[in-house]
């Protein structure tokens, strides 16, 4: 089977990465630091060429509140409509919160909670695992000395979810 990552290269993107890398998938990762900036449309188009062949595609880039993380979603939900391939879409429980006083958590709890909308109805063909996960140890949050999640839980909950989405149809989950 083939996977393509966005935001491979640390975090959250590097441990799925490395996780269907040990189970001896195909990945492929798309970041920035080689040449797949969300943010731009090329890039979109490129990954969302580079998806047609992919059986697996983990949408974990994020780019700074300009709703690129949910365009490449649509666009690659819209693609893959009726096929059988999977989306694993990180988003963030943060979504739950409405009290945010922060304009920066405001803004990042809108862009993450448009994604979850958007793929609450859609369940199968492809099917979808909407991951809305607590602050975890990543490089973009060393800043957040609260108690995280490491990238090692995300990859335990991924991988039961992955390994048991026969027996479990689990289309969102918050964890946190």
């Amino acid at each position: 089977m083939k996977v393509l990552i966005t935001g491979h290269t640390s975090g959250i993107g590097k441990a799925i990465y490395d996780y269907f890398d040990s189970l001896g998938y195909e990945c492929i990762g798309c970041s920035r630091s080689n040449g797949y900036d969300i943010s731009t449309i090329e890039a979109k188009d490129k990954i969302l060429d580079l998806a047609k062949d992919i059986d697996i595609f983990v949408n974990n880039a994020y780019s700074n509140f300009d709703h690129s993380q949910l365009i490449l979603l649509r666009r690659l939900h819209d693609l893959w409509n009726g096929q059988d391939k999977i989306i694993i879409n990180i988003s963030s429980m943060i979504t739950v919160f409405n009290d945010l006083k922060h304009p920066i958590l405001k803004k990042y709890a809108e862009t993450k909670r448009l994604q979850d909308e958007f793929l609450q109805d859609k369940l199968e063909n492809p099917y979808v695992i909407n991951l809305k996960l607590g602050t975890t140890d990543t490089p973009r949050v060393s800043w957040d000395n609260q108690q995280k999640m490491t990238t090692d839980n995300v990859v335990e909950i991924l991988d039961f979810i992955f390994n048991n989405r026969h027996k479990y149809k689990v289309n969102s989950i918050t964890v946190g």
